[in-house]
């Protein structure tokens, strides 16, 4: 794949394997938007509405464009890409019982600093703060100034998904920061019946897949009880997006439990009466929600 990725761009093509090659350094999966993915959409908009209805609770939903959208401008000449911001507000204009978070505008106008990785489909910690602030807007919550953190780099040397797939020769590699303070690093996790005393896990800083050290990669359930001692509880049902989230979500909150639903086939709704949840907010990427099917399962 690496031999064939240095003749591509060798000869001028500025994509290989289903990733663009960009400028700066960014890889960016191409993004499609059909038929059978909104169908899907379909299906993911009537389990919130109707979660949100049955449950009774405050239930946010906040859809995170992709790196694709957000840095059009680092695609290669002559390509386009499905407008995620009109496809946000289509999926949000469905969704009549839920309070829907503006993710855009934050990003755009803060885009003078890295927020997502640029080998990887993922957010970097600066961005996923952004998201923390306009969540925390919308749910009527100071949230935690970056003065109250220590900025950590944990890793100077991260090729995350794209990169595994685009192989580009002599590619510049991702730092991977963190903001550690009292609160997110003084925990107790459960992950999936496992017990870990931190949201980080510094043993896959060595490993390939280095964004696991964020909440321990995918589990289908993980419970997180801080010492914020407010009583609140969060359940994030999610994707990957929220795991680097969570060093900021748990400022708020006694507790934050996590489910997938990729994973965690259970009825939510009993979840919720069996835990006291007080709030749930839904956290997905556009990406990953027009092709994911397990959000359909939520019940």
């Amino acid at each position: 794949i690496k031999l064939n990725s240095f003749v591509q761009i060798a000869t001028g093509k500025t994509e290989n394997n289903g990733v663009y090659i960009g400028k700066d350094g960014y890889l960016f999966e191409k993004f499609e938007y059909t038929d059978a993915q909104k169908e899907n959409i379909k299906m993911a908009e009537k389990a919130i509405n109707d979660f949100a209805v049955k449950t009774g609770l405050p239930t946010y939903f906040m859809l995170a464009p992709n790196s694709i959208y957000i840095n059009q401008d680092k695609l290669p000449n002559n390509v386009t890409s499905p407008d995620q911001s009109a496809i946000i507000n289509e999926i949000y204009s469905a969704c009549t019982n839920v309070t829907c978070i503006n993710t855009i505008d934050s990003l755009e106008e803060n885009n003078n600093v890295q927020l997502y990785f640029r080998t990887d489909h993922h957010m970097t910690s600066e961005g996923a703060y952004l998201l923390y602030q306009d969540f925390c807007k919308s749910a009527n919550i100071e949230p935690a100034k970056l003065s109250d953190f220590t900025k950590e780099t944990v890793s100077t040397s991260f090729l995350g998904t794209f990169d595994s797939k685009a192989q580009v020769p002599f590619q510049k590699q991702d730092e991977i920061t963190v903001y550690k303070n009292d609160i997110n690093t003084n925990v107790s996790g459960d992950y999936d019946g496992k017990k870990y005393n931190s949201i980080f896990n510094e043993d896959y800083l060595d490993k390939k897949d280095k964004y696991s050290y964020f909440l321990n990669g995918n589990n289908a359930k993980v419970v997180i009880k801080t010492n914020v001692n407010n009583g609140k509880k969060l359940l994030v049902i999610k994707d990957s997006y929220s795991h680097i989230m969570a060093q900021f979500l748990c400022q708020n909150y006694e507790e934050v439990h996590f489910l997938d639903p990729r994973y965690y086939n259970l009825p939510l709704m009993d979840y919720c009466k069996e835990n006291d949840i007080d709030e749930t907010l839904f956290l997905y990427n556009v990406s990953n929600l027009v092709s994911d099917l397990g959000i359909r399962n939520v019940r």
